[in-house]
């Protein structure tokens, strides 16, 4: 018994702290960051268990370890039992609702549209109407008889102002990369390059000052590097080269961190940071990607926040993070099975100056 609480012990916390370190030089850093909601909710779930055999010593221990744990774990589990997911705008508010997207390049698969998933995306962002609408993995062709996802989502959302990075082009007319769609004025965008070795969707950032309701602000939206991992790396049949992958994804990934927080730190304007970071909220993307913000899932929801529909369902790696300048006034996560990622929208307000 004293040596299954020491381990258990040694473990959560370890999956707690080490994510501090930056896993650009301390690789390890990176991989504990995943199993911390594992560890800790064995912790949770065995705690009664040392009370009840009367371990009294092993019950004070594992109860120190939680409580040291207690950041990690407020980051991973919103605690709202009533939570705030109405998404509807009072009449004469100036709330506003922006929803961000891995739209897995709109439904392309082996450069074949799955019209299931491209149909079922249109019509999620009809249902759920988002004012601003920012997609990670957004692919669209310029060839009238192929997918011209731009000319499609402006009618469908009713959208006057676009942006789009053009990450990569191929055959002249196969254009990949992070958009943003907008009923608000779009001031100013740009592409601001992060990851020179990324293909698509990760190479750079998009970075718009949008004008809304009379006033600027600044929306991010963002896909840190991802793994990238093959069928036969994530069954377990190629360990040497899951484990490579995964430490270059984890220089890359915080470099980009870095690069994020300095952009977002020179903002002029009130900033929204939003997209796929393809980390979870213990790791150390998420602490310094988020570090200042505020987060719309944790600030209204309730559990996991699931955001990747397979693998774990620890993994909620999308996120929409408002800085204090806003409120936060409703959050959803979106379902859709057919997805890879779920949507997440949020209803936000400028507060008052």
């Amino acid at each position: 018994m004293k040596f299954v609480c020491s381990l258990l012990i040694i473990a959560v916390l370890t999956s707690a702290y080490l994510p501090m370190l930056n896993p650009g030089s301390f690789w390890i850093s990176g991989f504990a960051a995943l199993t911390f909601p594992i560890f800790f909710l064995i912790c949770l779930l065995t705690w009664p268990f040392w009370l009840w055999r009367k371990h009294k010593t092993h019950f004070i221990y594992i109860s120190i370890a939680m409580l040291l744990c207690i950041r990690p774990a407020l980051n991973t589990w919103a605690l709202h039992l009533s939570p705030k997911e109405n998404l509807t705008k009072e009449a004469g508010s100036k709330d506003f609702t922006l929803m961000t997207y891995n739209s897995s390049s709109m439904g392309l698969q082996a450069y074949k549209v799955n019209q299931e998933l491209r149909s079922a995306i249109f019509q999620q962002v009809a249902a759920a109407s988002p004012d601003i609408l920012c997609l990670q993995e957004f692919y669209t062709n310029d060839k009238p008889e192929m997918s011209h996802n731009i000319d499609t989502l402006k009618l469908i959302g009713q959208y006057p102002y676009h942006y789009f990075t053009h990450d990569q082009l191929s055959w002249n007319t196969w254009h990949f990369g992070i958009a943003l769609f907008s009923r608000y004025p779009v001031a100013a965008a740009m592409t601001i390059l992060c990851d020179s070795l990324a293909q698509g969707s990760g190479r750079s950032f998009l970075q718009a000052d949008v004008v809304i309701h009379g006033d600027t602000v600044r929306i991010f939206s963002v896909q840190f590097t991802s793994y990238m991992l093959s069928r036969d790396e994530l069954r377990g049949r190629q360990i040497f080269s899951l484990g490579s992958k995964m430490k270059a994804t984890f220089r890359r990934r915080a470099s980009q961190v870095k690069q994020l927080a300095s952009l977002v730190a020179a903002s002029p304007y009130p900033v929204i940071v939003t997209g796929d970071f393809n980390d979870t909220p213990a790791s150390y993307s998420y602490r310094h990607a988020a570090a200042g913000l505020q987060d719309a899932f944790l600030a209204t929801g309730l559990g996991w926040g699931r955001t990747l529909s397979y693998l774990s369902p620890t993994l909620r790696i999308d996120y929409i993070l408002p800085d204090k300048h806003f409120s936060i006034e409703g959050c959803r996560v979106l379902k859709m099975p057919q997805s890879e990622h779920f949507p997440v929208i949020s209803r936000l307000s400028l507060k008052k100056h």
